[in-house]
């Protein structure tokens, strides 16, 4: 911090609130954390690992959100900075009882918490600050919970990039601190041979559009692309053997109706269904390229040209392991002409199979 100069010492107080005009700092690093949460999906108050917690500004978002917080950071005038805004915090929002949040002065590989202790490991801006990226990448899946979850949001390395170069080499001359960041086939190879899986990468979408830009794709209007990026979230599996990410494994399910009603008029159906899983593979429910299942009511046969399927698809509740029984009330909305059609609920393993060509029995939907 003695190497900052006054604008720079200021920012650490009121990071993320960029004054210049613009407010380019302000955008960029709240949407990259709010962005970066949601596909986190952590679990109501659940316990987050904050790497590289800084000035304390997302701590301070994370329990403000509900969430309980270990922060690690080895410097200790930004921890001092951290806790001053913990403390006003509070005070601004009064907040009389309020989730705990502890800061660490010690680095992530120096950490000595228990095993399966959180629940998530947030790095913003961080990840390539930490000297040993093996350790800290086994330290993460050593500390979270089964089924939790990795965040990163953060600049991917270009080799050869000069203009990068350039602002890493400034960095380090005037802070002292390690700037290596990652290229995205290191990481991904890194925290695969660590355990992790399903690794998503993102593009940053933010903002208002004007409506003539309603064409356009995800990637041209991306603040940050997934392509330039190590935007990623990264789970540790809870959950052994083989899951419907792989598409040989055995994968069997028993479907039944227990309830049914129509509103003709809205041509929409509920059920209530009970799903039992009589297979050898988990059912994954996160959605990722291909592996995922979900419910489908669709006309009888499958893949006949006239065939439909009613809308929408509906995800599973969370992962469902061999022998476990799930019960969900469901409701779809049917084309016109549907009673001249059989209906059938259907699993399907998203990208892969449909579960009826693999053996299942779809479960008949009767009309009157």
């Amino acid at each position: 911090m003695r190497q900052m100069s006054g604008f720079e010492l200021d920012w650490l107080y009121r990071k993320p609130y960029d004054p210049r005009p613009g407010n380019e700092q302000f955008f960029l690093q709240v949407y990259a954390v709010m962005n970066l949460l949601k596909a986190m999906d952590v679990p109501a108050s659940g316990r987050i690992l904050e790497v590289g917690s800084g000035p304390g500004w997302v701590s301070e978002l994370l329990m403000l959100l509900g969430y309980e917080v270990d922060a690690v950071e080895p410097c200790e005038d930004l921890v001092k900075v951290a806790r001053e805004r913990i403390e006003g915090a509070c005070r601004l929002h009064k907040l009389s009882e309020r989730p705990r949040v502890e800061f660490h002065l010690t680095t992530l590989e120096e950490t000595d918490f228990a095993a399966e202790s959180f629940d998530a490991v947030l790095f913003h801006d961080a990840l390539h600050h930490v000297l040993d990226e093996e350790f800290a990448i086994a330290q993460c899946f050593r500390l979270l919970k089964r089924g939790g979850v990795l965040g990163v949001s953060e600049d991917a390395w270009r080799p050869g990039n000069r203009m990068q170069e350039s602002a890493l080499e400034e960095e380090i001359s005037k802070f002292g601190t390690n700037e290596s960041p990652f290229t995205q086939e290191y990481l991904d190879d890194l925290l695969a041979k660590n355990g992790f899986f399903d690794i998503q990468r993102y593009h940053s979408v933010n903002g208002f559009f004007p409506a003539e830009m309603g064409s356009a794709s995800v990637e041209q209007v991306a603040q940050s692309t997934a392509s330039l990026s190590n935007n990623l979230t990264a789970w540790k599996p809870s959950f052994e053997g083989p899951t419907t990410m792989d598409p040989g494994a055995a994968t069997g399910a028993r479907i039944e109706i227990l309830a049914r009603s129509l509103n003709e008029t809205d041509r929409k159906i509920d059920l209530k269904i009970r799903l039992v899983n009589v297979g050898e593979t988990v059912w994954l429910y996160r959605p990722r390229k291909a592996g995922w299942v979900s419910l489908a009511l669709r006309t009888d046969p499958l893949g006949a040209a006239d065939s439909a399927e009613a809308q929408p698809r509906h995800r599973l509740p969370g992962n469902v392991a061999p022998g476990e029984e799930v019960d969900l009330q469901l409701d779809f909305f049917l084309g016109e002409g549907y009673e001249r059609h059989d209906w059938r609920v259907d699993l399907v393993n998203e990208g892969l199979f449909w579960f009826s060509q693999r053996g299942t029995t779809p479960a008949v939907v009767r009309f009157p």
